[in-house]
């Protein structure tokens, strides 16, 4: 007897039972939602975000945003206010690491001279 899959709910475990033949969640697709982004400041191909933490939804944002615009020879780069600061309760990446580990470049608030130099 074939071992039957997992559901993610009990709906759709009673949805699988009526159907005959049908393969359950047996493809991935990737789907793209077309937004718009306004950087808070723009020099050339660099664009600054200003930021202070991430918001929910915000990293997925900004990492699409940060491929996007390597596509388009840009850059993005954040200033933060608390770059060492956890990216959400419990943890482990700050504000830096996130943007080191998605090899997107940043600095502090307090570091505009070296930004302006770089």
């Amino acid at each position: 007897m074939a071992k039957l899959p997992k559901y993610r709910s009990k709906l759709e475990a009673r949805v699988a039972v009526g159907l005959d033949g049908w393969g359950y969640e047996s493809e991935k697709m990737k789907y793209t939602i077309h937004r718009t982004y306004n950087p808070d400041f723009i020099k050339g191909n660099i664009y600054i975000e200003v930021k202070g933490f991430f918001r929910s939804g915000d990293t997925q944002k900004y990492k699409a945003i940060h491929l996007q615009m390597l596509k388009e020879g840009k850059i993005l780069v954040f200033v933060w206010s608390k770059p060492h600061a956890r990216l959400r309760k419990g943890s482990k990446l700050t504000n830096a690491t996130w943007c080191d580990k998605h090899d997107i470049k940043w600095f502090a608030s307090d570091q505009l001279k070296e930004l302006n130099k770089w």
